[in-house]
C-alpha cells in the first residue's frame, strides 16, 4: 500500500490522466440521461377526446372545425371550459347523416345521454407521444406507466447479468457492447408499432 501511495504522490492525485478518464467515462452516462428524461416527453398525456362515427362527415361534408365538432359530441368536463376526455354524446348518427343542419337539432334531443368512448379518439396533434400513438388514455391509462416499470425491470435484472460478463469477459467489452444495445434499442423503440414490443425493447434498453 505504501508503494501505491507513493506512486500516486509522483504522478499526482487528479492529473491529465485521471481528467481524461474522467471525461472518457462521463460520455455514455450522456446517453443515460435521454433514455431517463426522454420518457417525460414521449410519455406525456396530450389533449384528447373521443372521435365519433359522423366526426369524419362533420370536418369533410358539412365544413365544421375540429372546435366545433368537439363542442357538440362531447360533453363538458367537470372544470369549467374543459371537455370529457373518456365521454361522448350518444347521438344516432344513421338518422343524421347527410343532414348537417339538422345535427345540432338531433343533439339537442339526444345528446344529454354521455357513453363511454368505443376505444377510439383524437389527439391534439401538435407532438405525437406514444400515448397518443398507442391510445393509452382513459381505461387504458395504466399501460402507459408500464413503459419506466419494464425500464427499471431491466435495470434490476441487468445490474447481477452485467456485473457476472463484467468480471467474466472484462469491463471494456461489457460498455461497448451497453452502448451498441442502448442504441440500438433506442431506434426499434421509435420504430416500434406495438406497445408490447415497445415494452420488450424497454426491458433490454434497461438491461
Amino acid at each position: 500500500m505504501a508503494n501505491v501511495d507513493k506512486l500516486l504522490e509522483h504522478i499526482g492525485d487528479f492529473g491529465p490522466f485521471q481528467k481524461k478518464m474522467v471525461i472518457l467515462g462521463s460520455l455514455p452516462l450522456v446517453l443515460i440521461v435521454f433514455v431517463f428524461v426522454g420518457v417525460v416527453f414521449l410519455g406525456h398525456t396530450p389533449d384528447h377526446w373521443c372521435w365519433s362515427p359522423g366526426s369524419e362527415q362533420l370536418l369533410q361534408e358539412c365544413g365544421w372545425t375540429e372546435v366545433k365538432v368537439r363542442e357538440v359530441t362531447v360533453p363538458h368536463g367537470e372544470e369549467a371550459g374543459s371537455f370529457s376526455r373518456c365521454q361522448t354524446f350518444a347521438v344516432n348518427w344513421s338518422q343524421s347523416w347527410n343532414r348537417c343542419e339538422a345535427f345540432e337539432q338531433e343533439l339537442t334531443l339526444n345528446g344529454s345521454h354521455a357513453v363511454p368512448c368505443d376505444g377510439r379518439w383524437m389527439f391534439d396533434k401538435s407532438h405525437k407521444t406514444t400515448v397518443s400513438e398507442f391510445s393509452l388514455v382513459c381505461e387504458k391509462a395504466w399501460l402507459a406507466d408500464l413503459n419506466q416499470v419494464f425500464l427499471a425491470s431491466g435495470f434490476f435484472t441487468g445490474a447481477f447479468v452485467t456485473g457476472y460478463v463484467a468480471d467474466r469477459f472484462g469491463r471494456k467489452p461489457c460498455v461497448v457492447a451497453s452502448m451498441l444495445g442502448l442504441g440500438l434499442t433506442g431506434v426499434g423503440i421509435m420504430l416500434s408499432p406495438w406497445y408490447p414490443l415497445l415494452l420488450f425493447l424497454r426491458f433490454l434498453q434497461g438491461f
